[in-house]
């Protein structure tokens, strides 16, 4: 039997169609998989980078970590720090003008080997005592840090400002198994590290 040309061509055209559509169907899966396969290799590479360096700076991490270890004041298991973190920061604020409206201590909670306390405040002052403020809290051989630090005007009051912050207190507890330092009795006073702004504004 004999084909014509248009027969011919059309016998063509589908038996294209037909092998397109199988390479279609068998290739995509294995495409995706294989574009799948080249994404997790970028990512691997990227995290293999990132450890690298990271092990490269351990001696650099380590110094600091025990520089922040060295900071922490070590409090006995039962005590109650309230009133201490109380005092240094009723004194902080008002050695720089720093009016504490309300002052509201929290809970203390367990983060591995230290404990956080936050301290909620409601303050006012203005931008020159609260730089002061920052500034001598950073000082203080205790471990704080402010989160949630918020500033508006007074209304009515010319450069009075108001706010609200949390002061979280980080410290730890006996038998937690921090290494024990000279600089980590909560009776010392001696000035922390420095913060990155100046107090002379």
């Amino acid at each position: 039997m004999k084909l014509s040309s248009r027969e011919a061509g059309l016998g063509i055209t589908t038996g294209a169609l037909l092998l397109f559509g199988l390479t279609f169907l068998v290739g995509t899966p294995k495409i995706r998989v294989w574009q799948e396969r080249i994404e997790t290799r970028k990512v691997q590479a990227q995290r293999i980078e990132v450890s690298k360096r990271l092990v490269g700076d351990r001696a650099r991490w380590d110094k600091r970590l025990a520089g922040l270890h060295a900071r922490l004041s070590r409090y006995p298991a039962a005590m109650d720090v309230t009133a201490d973190y109380l005092k240094i920061l009723g004194r902080v604020a008002k050695d720089n003008n720093i009016t504490l409206v309300q002052i509201k201590p929290q809970k203390e909670k367990r983060q591995g080997d230290c404990y956080e306390m936050p301290v909620d405040c409601t303050w006012e002052g203005d931008l020159n005592g609260l730089v002061h403020f920052l500034y001598a809290l950073e000082q203080e051989n205790v471990t704080m840090d402010m989160e949630d630090l918020s500033v508006s005007l007074v209304a009515g009051g010319k450069e009075r400002l108001k706010g609200n912050f949390t002061l979280m207190c980080i410290y730890t507890r006996e038998g937690t198994g921090l290494p024990v330092s000279e600089t980590n009795a909560p009776t010392q006073s001696k000035p922390g590290l420095p913060l990155a702004i100046s107090p002379d504004m």
